[in-house]
């Protein structure tokens, strides 16, 4: 029986034990062959971003959105300061702001100036004390 469906669908050769390990190991390589090739094209194209914007006057200070699509940008253009509207189509001056009415705040380490290294360090000694617990 399995004979005459080898001769029906040729697709359907069975494969010894040696041949499957051997196509999974290699499926196995390029898939981490692929990732890799996108971590680097990844780390590549945000160096050259960040480049390009530590040597660029125009710096984005804060982003407020105000609805969906509508957004309130303070920039910061060489040494002046300004307030733009952002939509989906267009994008319009309000304001100039002076350095006197500008005032950069500093973000507080509990709302979001940690870095995932220290998050992840910190979930990590958490596992780690409760796998302590459970001995």
């Amino acid at each position: 029986m399995i004979d005459k469906l080898r001769n029906l669908v040729p697709y359907l050769a069975v494969k010894s034990i040696g041949e499957s390990i051997a196509e999974l190991l290699f499926l196995l390589v390029v898939f981490i062959l692929v990732l890799l090739a996108c971590v680097f094209t990844t780390r590549f194209v945000a160096g050259r971003k960040l480049s390009q914007m530590k040597q660029s006057n125009f710096k984005p200070l804060e982003t407020f959105q105000v609805a969906q699509n509508r957004y309130l940008q303070l920039i910061q253009i060489g040494t002046r300061f300004f307030v733009i509207s952002i939509t989906k189509d267009s994008i319009s001056l309000i304001c100039e702001l002076t350095e006197e009415q500008f005032e950069q705040k500093e973000m507080p380490q509990g709302e979001g100036g940690h870095l995932f290294r220290d998050i992840l360090d910190n979930l990590k000694e958490k596992v780690d004390r409760h796998e302590e617990t459970k001995k």
